[in-house]
């Protein structure tokens, strides 16, 4: 006679650990709140790396006008995002980075005369 196969005893509730399937939820959003915090945070500063480079070099806007007018408006982006204030510091940063290398420039186009 034919054997009869055992019956199908439903779905997995907890997928064993090891599998793909098994992550913590609490894990799997942390995750992808980090993955929304590092796209924002990458976004913006193409944002006004790009921003500030299109404005001084090809439309010959005066760099420190340039770098005012992008801190501003990455500061007042970043607040309204809620990217807290280290993306502040972070702005603000930058723009003394961009200060030290104009500084830089000019006293080497002192040097070359």
């Amino acid at each position: 006679m034919a054997h009869a196969e055992p019956a199908h005893k439903g779905p997995i509730v907890t997928p064993p650990a090891g599998t793909d399937a098994y992550m913590d939820m609490s894990a799997r959003r942390g995750m992808w709140k980090g993955f929304g915090s590092f796209a924002a945070w990458g976004s913006m500063l193409i944002l006004i790396t790009v921003g500030y480079a299109v404005f001084t070099i090809t439309m010959h806007i005066p760099w420190i006008g340039a770098m005012i007018g992008f801190a501003i408006f990455g500061i007042a982006v970043g607040m309204l995002m809620n990217m807290g204030g280290a993306w502040i510091a972070t702005v603000i940063g930058l723009c003394v980075l961009a200060v030290f290398i104009e500084v830089m420039i000019w006293l080497g186009g002192l040097l070359l005369g």
